[in-house]
């Protein structure tokens, strides 16, 4: 064995969402008696219930810790779910939930979301991205679309505008994080909710 089996790996910071997954109706009781805007874009959809997402490019967990212990004073379920991005192509996730093991597994990101065919796509920290962006959307309103959120393992937060029915992209967009991401597309679509893969694939 060599000397350079021996050294030390150097240590890489590796990008981590997590949400705080809860009942629509107690995370909505929470946010409210907490004092949290009604279009805060951290509040997403995530399989049938509300969740609130923070991930390594916010300045702080404070929010996530506020919303846990109101949780735990009115006695209801909830459950942290992590995603840990360690490769371009693969993600560590992990689950924490009352009354459950502890969850982890090393696994491929699941599928993206339908091709996006030729669509461009747009770059939301300049102000020609958000014009175009608003464009490409036109009139449509909130509640026919979703957006899908995603990161790649440079840090670059993407994001694809999905109509709900018939299912398909319409847009995609890049900004320098999620949390400026995320912003920008509550400029142009005040009310539309994210979503977020942290399921491993089913492969």
């Amino acid at each position: 064995m060599d000397a350079a089996d021996n050294s030390p790996r150097e240590n890489t910071r590796l990008h981590v969402s997590t949400l705080l997954v809860a009942s629509e109706r107690a995370l909505a009781n929470a946010l409210d008696e907490l004092g949290f805007a009604e279009n805060d874009d951290r509040i997403i959809e995530h399989e049938g219930r509300l969740a609130f997402i923070t991930c390594s490019h916010d300045q702080d967990c404070d929010d996530l810790y506020a919303l846990i212990s109101e949780l735990a004073a009115r006695g209801e379920t909830w459950e942290l779910q992590f995603r840990i991005d360690t490769g371009e192509e693969r993600a560590i996730f992990q689950r924490l939930a009352r009354h459950q093991p502890v969850e982890a597994v090393d696994s491929a990101l699941p599928p993206e979301p339908p091709q996006t065919g030729d669509l461009p796509t747009h770059d939301l920290e300049t102000e020609a991205g958000r014009k175009q962006l608003r464009k490409a959307i036109g009139r449509l309103d909130a509640a026919e679309i979703f957006v899908t959120l995603g990161t790649t393992q440079a840090g670059k937060a993407t994001a694809v505008v999905m109509r709900r029915n018939p299912r398909g992209a319409l847009a995609t967009a890049t900004g320098a994080d999620e949390a400026s991401l995320r912003g920008a597309i509550r400029e142009i679509l005040p009310t539309v909710m994210f979503a977020v893969a942290m399921k491993p694939s089913a492969g």
